[in-house]
């Protein structure tokens, strides 16, 4: 068998850091991090406790990586082009692959609005969040709104993220009720106008 080359370890590194996220997780959100030890981790991780250091410095930084990786998220399928400028067609296809997301992966998100929740888990979210406000993003679609003529683009920035966090949690908690693909397209009509 042939040694491992640097990108064979730096997969399985990468991996296993996944692993580890998504065993905090779901402890975070079934036990809170307040009762949520590193052992209780690395022991559903299936690793040992040492080795579990050797990706996070402390439970503090694991949840903080879970925070930003949520942040990180959202905003994955924003301005595919890199370009800076946010168009109605990035818009649309930004609107439908979060809705997307969120249907494929409801259980991700269900730990994940269930741990941000959690007290201990807001203030490094509010110090996040302000980092998303200040953030080009946010900047983006503030211009976005602008360019399509909303009365108020601030406003309407604050509205347009409050309301994919709303459709996120009324979508976890009621999957098959939920109107989803009916509210994603009334999204789509209301901020993907062509100018």
């Amino acid at each position: 068998m042939a040694p491992k080359t640097k990108e064979q370890f730096a997969k399985i590194r990468e991996d296993r850091k996944e692993e580890i996220l998504n065993a905090a997780l779901e402890l975070f959100a079934k036990q809170g991090i307040t009762h949520t030890t590193m052992q209780d981790i690395a022991r559903k991780a299936n690793i040992s406790k040492g080795l579990i250091y050797n990706y996070f410095s402390s439970k503090e930084d694991l949840l903080n990586e879970l925070i930003k990786s949520f942040i990180n998220h959202l905003y994955d399928f924003f301005d595919p082009d890199g370009d800076g400028i946010l168009t109605t067609e990035e818009m649309k296809y930004f609107i439908e692959q979060q809705v997307s997301t969120f249907k494929m992966n409801i259980d991700y998100w269900k730990f994940l609005y269930m741990l941000l929740i959690q007290p201990s888990a807001q203030e490094m979210m509010d110090k996040l969040q302000l980092e998303v406000l200040t953030s080009k993003m946010w900047k983006m679609i503030a211009t976005y709104f602008k360019k399509h003529n909303f009365e108020d683009p601030e406003s309407e920035t604050w509205l347009f993220h409050t309301t994919l966090d709303g459709i996120v949690m009324n979508y976890i908690f009621n999957p098959d009720k939920y109107p989803i693909d009916n509210v994603k397209d009334l999204l789509i009509k209301r901020y993907c106008k062509p100018l």
